[in-house]
């Protein structure tokens, strides 16, 4: 007998509904913290923490490095699936494209949304495959960087 699926209607209903957190303002602290912090122990690029520097290079002043807006959007509420409680979550990939820079004094928002969801039978039961995308949009609604992941939930 074949068991039912758990990616019901409402399931279903829950892709592409898209979920925006609240503007975040970006501080040069936050920038130069960020790039210390990924650069360790090396020295960081000057492009993210010199000041002088940056101001020479064709971005005209300090920029974040490519993946700070992955730091980005802790503040955007999940979405909740209608789903039984998980025996085991976890990660199944990340991908991210980036697109412009990140400047001191922009606004970054985060739209999240779902944008699949599978269901495949695996050795100790079912699986439910639910990719999500989160992107980062600037002050001038110009797209900074886009991250998708998979989620992998055993049932």
């Amino acid at each position: 007998m074949a068991q039912e699926s758990l990616i019901t209607d409402e399931v279903k209903a829950a892709i592409g509904v898209e979920v925006v957190g609240p503007p975040e303002l970006i501080e040069m602290k936050a920038i130069k913290d960020y790039a210390r912090a990924i650069n360790w122990p090396d020295p960081p690029n000057p492009l993210h923490v010199d000041e002088e520097y940056a101001k020479k290079t064709r971005f005209g002043g300090i920029i974040a490095p490519w993946s700070f807006y992955t730091s980005l959007g802790r503040g955007v509420p999940r979405q909740q699936l209608p789903l039984p409680p998980a025996r085991v979550g976890m990660n199944g990939g990340n991908d991210y494209e980036f697109f412009l820079p990140i400047h001191p004094g922009d606004v970054i928002t985060t739209r999240s949304k779902i944008v699949d969801i599978t269901e495949r039978e695996g050795r100790a039961g079912k699986l439910i495959f639910t990719v999500s995308e989160r992107a980062f949009t600037n002050q001038n609604g110009e797209v900074v960087g886009i991250a998708r992941g998979t989620g992998i939930s055993q049932y």
